[in-house]
């Protein structure tokens, strides 16, 4: 096609025409989205928006390109004239080309900088669009309520949808037809931006679509897959920007702007693709097998083949398995129908037809040790037993063991009564509390019939479990608040134990309730609850295990003095038993003497003393040892007085002689040890004394004889 300021004034139209198409599409998504507050519509309004900064440029290009081809024209005019022949208008002619000028500093600065822009626009939108959707629990189930009560949006995002999409294709391929025209490239720029808005539209629609059907992790990702692709958008932007640069070109080629999406190009000009892939295939082979004729055959038929395997695939679709562990629901339309066991089912295709097997997260260690990493397992299954973990974690080594002092272990701490002994004890604060750490692991199944009620408590398999998981964890708080710190650590679990599974098999039936507030239950059984590792807060075990161990210490000393009072009594009586019997005789002889009965009060002294000594003890032995000493003192006397009385006889008999006796058996007794000389009178006494120790300088050493020294 001839580049004149025709050609340029129709590519000016048609870039007009796509600023208003993208304002139109992009503004009644916006008020859509905002209205409806769909987050998806939302983010994909945006990208149409930012298109219609693309089509002005674009019109701003070609409308200057228009001017230049005008400019053109007249100086082809004047280098008709006989003023061309001239020095001065050669010198001028240069001077005169100002809208050939403004366009080189069009496709020099503006373009690039557009690209720029769009690039950071494209990012910065994406981003900051990433995280915006239904972000909390809560959000979720009012999702899930909007689609079961019916007040959803579909239709109108469906509408939008169908109509941007369909809008948006027709007019992208006809602008990336009239691209094929050299004169009319830059048209592919705006292009890419129009089947992007198709391809934003369309997705929208089946997304809402398929949650019509059932699906809806396809519309809750919709908002996250957007973004992304406007975040890849703006980087190709860069990319191509850079690789522009060092992209060599002809002298008097203009350069590709770099807005220009060679991805989304692909999809607004599909035949490109179909040619490029002839290309390569004849490269490979080395010959036109393109103009083969199976080929031919095949180009011809392949619309048809491929509709014919995508309606087979479908059909294929109304064939549902499930597995003998499995029980499924099946869905028409999003409404439950009946529960499905084990076998082959027929159901309509989808999306109509759904089967939907309940499924739940299992988590497995994986590695051992400090390595070891926790990863979440999704199953699917209705027979097998399921576990939800309340209160601390289980312990990673099954085999160790868990003391109240162990470090290292998870506690998770719940608020419980105190012990009856400080019930009393109040401060300014109010009564105390005390705290506990426990593990409850809790066994449950879904029973047969409760398929629909079990899905109904989330989307998710996540969900479904934070919802028993919540639900659980309340009772389980309301179950301890109402305990004693001494029935959670100590007799009272089973207790506890048994009262929980109640309240947590009343609180699942009162689940789900239906339009009239009945609950339909959670479709789950409790099988089993446990009650394990309760104990008290770290911090403060320490002070229990004082309590115990002063408890022991008392049963140790009782033990102890009862030992010793056991020893001591046999030793003392022979036997704890006589002991006893010794003790109830000494009490009645307590009580006869104090009513003063002599004859008895000695009777019962003389039975006591019989019974010491018959036990055969300390006692007794000290008894019989008293006795024996009284009877050899008593003969002592006995004797002195026997003496006595013979030595009065002999002093009657015979006073002199016996007191001359006496005297003498008294001398002699005096000095019985001592040497004894008799002297005369009148002898004449000299006394020497030799005072030297004969064993002097003998034995002065011997140890045996320090005394002599």
């Amino acid at each position: 096609m001839r580049a004149d300021h025709l050609s340029y004034k129709r590519a000016t139209n048609v870039s007009m025409l796509g600023v208003a198409i993208q304002v139109v599409l992009g503004i009644a998504l916006l008020l859509y989205g905002l209205i409806k507050d769909d987050s998806a519509g939302v983010t994909a309004s945006f990208l149409i928006l930012l298109g219609t900064a693309v089509w002005i440029a674009l019109a701003i290009i070609f409308d200057q390109h228009r001017r230049e081809r005008l400019e053109a024209v007249e100086h082809e005019n004047f280098a008709d004239q006989d003023l061309s022949s001239s020095s001065v208008f050669d010198e001028a002619q240069a001077d005169l080309r100002v809208a050939a000028k403004r366009l080189d500093w069009l496709y020099k600065f503006m373009l690039p900088a557009v690209s720029i822009a769009m690039g950071i626009a494209l990012i910065s939108v994406g981003w900051l669009r990433l995280g915006d959707g239904p972000e909390t629990f809560e959000d979720q189930l009012n999702e899930g309520l909007i689609q079961e009560t019916g007040q959803g949006h579909h239709g109108w995002a469906i509408a939008f949808g169908i109509g941007i999409g369909v809008i948006g294709f027709v007019f992208a391929r006809f602008t990336s037809g009239m691209a094929r025209a050299k004169v009319w490239e830059n048209l592919r720029g705006g292009s890419v931006y129009s089947v992007g808005s198709a391809i934003f539209g369309l997705a929208l629609a089946i997304a809402h679509f398929a949650d019509l059907a059932g699906l809806g992790q396809i519309l809750s990702s919709l908002n996250t897959v957007l973004c992304v692709t406007m975040i890849v958008l703006g980087a190709e932007i860069f990319l191509n920007f850079v690789l522009d640069i060092y992209r060599p070109r002809p002298a008097g080629e203009y350069p590709r702007p770099a807005f220009d999406s060679r991805l989304l190009g692909f999809v607004a000009a599909p035949d490109r693709i179909a040619e490029s892939i002839n290309d390569a295939i004849n490269y490979q082979f080395g010959y036109e097998v393109t103009s083969s004729w199976f080929y031919r055959l095949l180009s011809r038929s392949f619309l048809w083949l491929f509709l014919l395997g995508g309606v087979a695939i479908w059909l294929m679709s109304s064939f549902a398995v499930i597995e003998p562990h499995q029980r499924g629901l099946l869905l028409n339309r999003g409404e439950v129908v009946r529960e499905l066991g084990p076998g082959l089912h027929i159901k309509a295709p989808w999306p109509l037809g759904q089967v939907v097997v309940p499924e739940f997260v299992r988590t497995e260690l994986e590695g051992e040790g400090p390595t070891a990493v926790e990863r979440e397992i999704i199953e699917e299954t209705a027979t097998g037993v399921r576990i939800l973990q309340l209160g601390a974690d289980a312990p990673e080594d099954e085999d160790a063991v868990r003391l109240w002092t162990t470090e290292g272990l998870s506690e998770t701490l719940m608020v419980v009564q105190p012990s009856p002994e400080a019930t009393g004890v109040t401060s300014r604060f109010g009564r105390g509390l005390s705290l506990a750490s426990v593990r409850v692991p809790v066994y449950y199944s879904i029973t047969p019939g409760g398929v629909e009620a079990y899905l109904r408590l989330g989307t998710d398999a996540e969900t479904r479990d934070s919802v028993l998981r919540m639900v659980a964890q309340r009772e389980l708080m309301q179950e301890l608040a109402s305990r004693s710190i001494d029935d959670v650590i100590g007799s009272g679990r089973n207790e506890i134990r048994r009262s929980l599974k109640d309240r947590l098999t009343n609180a699942f039936a009162g689940l789900n309730p239906d339009e009239n507030g009945n609950p339909l239950g959670s479709g789950v059984e409790i099988l089993f609850v446990g009650f394990e590792d309760a104990s008290p807060p770290f911090d403060t075990a320490k002070a229990f295990e004082l309590v115990f161990e002063a408890a022991q210490k008392s049963e140790t000393t009782v033990i102890n003095a009862e030992q010793s009072a056991a020893e001591t009594l046999a030793k003392t009586v022979g036997s704890v038993e006589d002991a006893g019997e010794i003790a109830a005789q000494l009490a009645e002889y307590d009580r006869l003497r104090a009513s003063g009965n002599s004859d008895e009060l000695l009777e019962q002294e003389i039975q006591i003393r019989e019974m010491i000594e018959a036990a055969g003890g300390e006692a007794g032995d000290a008894i019989m040892a008293a006795r024996a000493e009284r009877w050899e003192a008593h003969m002592k006397a006995r004797s002195l007085s026997e003496e006595y009385g013979g030595k009065l006889a002999a002093f009657q008999a015979a006073p002199e002689v016996y007191e001359t006796r006496m005297r003498f058996d008294a001398i002699n007794d005096a000095i019985r040890d001592l040497r004894l000389y008799i002297l005369d009178e009148d002898s004449k006494k000299h006394i020497r004394l030799d005072l030297i120790d004969q064993y002097l300088g003998s034995s002065m050493f011997d140890p045996q004889n320090e005394g002599d020294m």
